[in-house]
């Protein structure tokens, strides 16, 4: 279904998203992010762990096609980044036992170590940001960030 809506607040909203996503593609926001973080030297190197650690709060190891769609890149993209990762001694591949064309992959104790100490910093960074707001500003935005997700999401599977 397609909606003819006037340039209005929502060209304002679609900016701000585009801003904020920039932002966040700067190599200043990188070097601050990945600072002092040896084995993630890359933010690819970051969104694949972050793939493979999705996968195993699922109860399973992931697959570099896993890898490959929560990264929003084609197959050998995410082939040549899991090369990579792996052997920066962060994931560990493995055939998969019930089908050997398909590789497991599994975070390492370096790789869950290198990926709790971004997380640790990516919260730093965010709480920088807001700390002079209102408890009740940080969980309102929170929230409606939640719905405009999942409501996007939600219309990219439609």
């Amino acid at each position: 279904m397609h909606i003819t809506v006037p340039p209005t607040r929502y060209d304002h909203l679609d900016e701000l998203l585009t801003r904020i996503h920039i932002l966040r593609q700067r190599p200043e926001w990188r070097r601050q992010l990945l600072a002092d973080i040896a084995p993630v030297a890359t933010v690819s190197t970051l969104r694949a762990l972050r793939a493979v650690e999705q996968c195993e709060k699922g109860g399973r190891g992931a697959s570099i096609g896993d890898v490959a769609e929560y990264m929003a890149v084609e197959h050998s993209t995410a082939s040549r980044t899991v090369a990579t990762v792996v052997a920066a001694g962060l994931l560990n591949k493995t055939l998969a036992p019930d089908d050997q064309r398909r590789c497991v992959l599994m975070l390492t104790d370096a790789g869950r170590d290198a990926l709790a100490a971004v997380t640790d910093r990516r919260r730093e960074i965010v709480a920088d940001v807001v700390s002079d707001w209102p408890d009740t500003d940080v969980d309102a935005l929170v929230g409606l960030l939640d719905r405009l997700v999942l409501d996007f999401e939600r219309g990219v599977r439609a």
